[in-house]
Parts: structure tokens; C-alpha cells; sequence
């Protein structure tokens, strides 16, 4: 059997930490070409994420997401601990990032993993603001007087849209579920940290991309606090056009099994430890339902921290809890359409274009992580 002919397997990928003035960032998932995630085992391990893709695309993100997104993979994760406040940021729309830097834009979820009693959040503005007074306040630190600035509590989301300005400040540890982009501008330092360089601060490039409008924080449904018993699924944290995120309260084990390999999933460990269970290649299908567990199965561990990337060629598994108290998030891709700029409808992609992954050092080499619509 050639390596083209092997049967792809659950992936666990390296985690790619750096450091920041303001704390830590862990990129758990991540094709951004200045951050592509190593494969850590099996016989494609060594290789990077943007590798993987690029010679199996679709056997690993499934039909739907390639024709949207070509070679680049949809989603990141990365694990954000703040020891202090982050600039305050906003996220680049879609179809913005790729008129103007030929990128893809980011929508982000923001799981609250752990908050101190003292952490805070600053999401949006408090009251509507006026741009001249909001530019202001940014150049003489006393921007916070107008933002919402509140505690979350663990197990807490909050989906940040393009066009909302956000920080996440000290004793707070988050989860990033995110396009695969960093489309992000920093804006203003809040409570005169300076954390960071007067010249990384891109107030006047992102301007008009910000909304001024009085925006009220919500934390999406809290399925930490709320777990049906009778049930190892809840409902979904998030849903939107970029991925759906649902927590999973792994309490029995759970028989996954997909007919058709519509796309790929991925499995953050919040908490406690599991395994993912899949028939040995050349091995009969496993008959839904089948208990106990037969014994002809790969075993992949999951452990807090820890995220499997299931390729979309694997549509047959099981989820086993190996402690008590194991919660899993699970995040998936759904069929993304395109707006048509005739109709004004929503319609399947011809194409989501594909993605150049350039190597050379030409300083104006596209960024690898670039999308071009057709």
C-alpha cells in the first residue's frame, strides 16, 4: 500500500507558544503560514498542517469545506492567558480583509476556560459613541470610560463579530475558536499599560472599520452550568456561518458514526481525559450501537488542553470518558455559501479560490493564509 493509499487518522497536533508583553498565547490549531501546526504521531507525523492539506485536502476537510476554502484549512484555536489587558482590538470582516489585504477576516468564539473572582472583559461600547470622541479618548488613555468592562465566569462564550472592539484582561484563560486568519488591529493600550509599541497600534487603518454603536455583552447558553444527564450532548454553544461549537458532557461512551464524510471535526478537552476509538484499517464497520466495544480499535487520548483533529475520511468512532467530569468541546464547519453580488442571495461557491502558500523570502509574496474570491 502507497502512502497516497494509507487511511488517514485522528491527528494530534504540537502546541506553537509565544509570549507577549500582556501574557501568553498557545496556537493549539493553527494554518497561518507564520504559525503552521506540526502533526505529532503516526506515519504523517513531522508534517505541518499546511502540508497536510496541500497533498489531502479534501480526505481531510471533507467536500463542502474545500470547495469553500480550497487548500486552507477553515478553523484555529489557539489558548489565550492574559496577565494583564490586551489592546483593546477589532476584527476584520470578510469581505473587508479580502478587498483590502486579499485575506480572510475573522469571526471569533471566546470560551471562558478560567477567571479569577477580579478578571474582566471589555466587549463593545457602553454607550453609542461618536467616532471624534472615541478617537480621542484612544490617543489620551481614557478609552475604558466607554467600553463595556465586566467579570465573565468560567464555561461563558461570547461570539466576537467583525466591527466589535474586545479585550481580554488579567486572570483569565480563553479558548479561541476562530477562522483560520489573525485579521485583528490593535486599536488603543487600556488603563496606560503600554504593553505593546506605539507602533504596532493601528488606530487610523482600522477606523472605519469599528462599530460605534452601545452594544450589550450576553454570554452564550452556559452548558457548563446546565448538563442533561440523560444526554452526553447539549446544545450548541455558537452557530454561525464560519463553525458550530457544542459542548459535550462525555459521561458514557459515545458511538460517532457519520454516513456520508460531509467534513471534518475537531475536539478541544476541557476537562478530565478520553479516548477516540477507531476501527483498525481493513477492519469490518462497526454495526451502530454495537456494546461492548469491540476489540478491533486504534485507541487516540485526549487529555485536558489537548485537541484531535478527526479527518472527514473518518466517519466511524467512538468517544470513551476516561475520568469522571470529562467535557469536550466539539467544533465543526457546515456547508459555507457566498453572497451573490447580483441576486443579493446566499449561493453554493464555485470556488472559494484556493489558497497560494508561497516559500520564498520576496518581501511582497502573498501572506500564506490569503483567500481569493472568484
Amino acid at each position: 500500500m502507497s502512502e497516497g493509499d494509507k487511511p488517514l487518522y485522528p491527528f494530534h497536533l504540537i502546541d506553537e507558544g509565544e509570549d507577549l508583553p500582556w501574557g501568553h498565547v498557545s496556537y493549539k490549531l493553527a494554518d497561518l503560514g507564520f504559525k503552521d501546526s506540526m502533526i505529532e504521531s503516526g506515519w504523517l507525523g513531522g508534517n505541518t498542517l499546511s502540508e497536510l492539506i496541500g497533498t489531502y485536502f479534501e480526505r481531510v476537510v471533507g467536500d463542502n469545506s474545500f470547495e469553500f476554502y480550497g487548500t486552507q484549512f477553515p478553523v484555529m484555536l489557539k489558548v489565550i492567558e492574559a496577565k494583564a489587558f490586551q489592546p483593546l482590538q477589532v476584527n476584520v470582516a470578510d469581505d473587508v480583509a479580502q478587498q483590502r489585504y486579499d485575506s480572510f477576516g475573522k469571526t471569533a468564539l471566546w470560551y471562558v476556560e478560567e477567571a479569577r473572582q477580579d478578571a474582566r472583559i471589555a466587549l463593545g461600547f457602553n454607550k453609542d459613541v461618536p467616532a471624534e470622541e472615541f478617537y480621542r479618548r484612544c490617543k489620551d488613555g481614557t478609552v475604558q470610560e466607554v467600553l463595556n468592562i465586566f467579570t465573565p465566569r468560567k464555561g461563558d462564550a461570547f461570539l466576537i463579530k467583525p466591527g466589535t472592539v474586545f479585550a481580554a484582561g488579567p486572570g483569565l484563560k480563553i479558548l479561541e475558536i476562530a477562522e483560520s486568519s489573525e485579521m485583528t488591529f490593535q486599536l488603543a493600550e487600556l488603563f496606560h499599560q503600554h504593553q505593546v509599541d506605539a507602533s504596532e497600534l493601528m488606530l487610523d487603518e482600522a477606523f472605519d472599520l469599528i462599530d460605534f454603536k452601545k452594544y450589550t455583552p450576553a454570554a452564550l447558553r452556559n452548558p457548563l452550568h446546565e448538563v442533561p444527564k440523560q444526554s452526553p450532548y447539549t446544545k450548541a454553544i455558537s452557530s454561525c456561518d464560519e463553525f458550530s461549537v457544542s459542548r459535550i458532557g462525555l459521561q458514557n461512551v459515545l458511538h460517532v458514526s457519520v454516513e456520508d464524510a460531509v467534513g471534518f471535526t475537531v475536539y478541544y478537552c476541557l476537562s478530565g481525559k478520553a479516548s477516540v476509538q477507531v476501527p483498525k484499517a481493513g477492519s469490518e464497520p462497526v454495526r451502530a450501537g454495537t456494546m461492548p466495544l469491540p476489540e478491533n480499535l486504534d485507541r487516540y487520548e485526549l487529555r485536558e488542553g489537548q485537541i484531535l483533529l478527526m479527518p472527514a475520511e473518518v466517519t466511524d468512532f467512538y468517544l470513551v470518558p476516561a475520568e469522571d467530569g470529562t467535557d469536550l468541546l466539539e467544533i465543526v464547519v457546515d456547508n459555507r455559501k457566498v453572497r451573490d453580488s447580483y441576486t443579493n442571495e446566499n449561493v453554493e461557491p464555485s470556488s472559494f479560490g484556493d489558497v497560494r502558500r508561497d516559500d520564498s523570502t520576496d518581501d511582497n509574496a502573498p501572506d500564506p493564509h490569503v483567500g481569493y474570491w472568484n
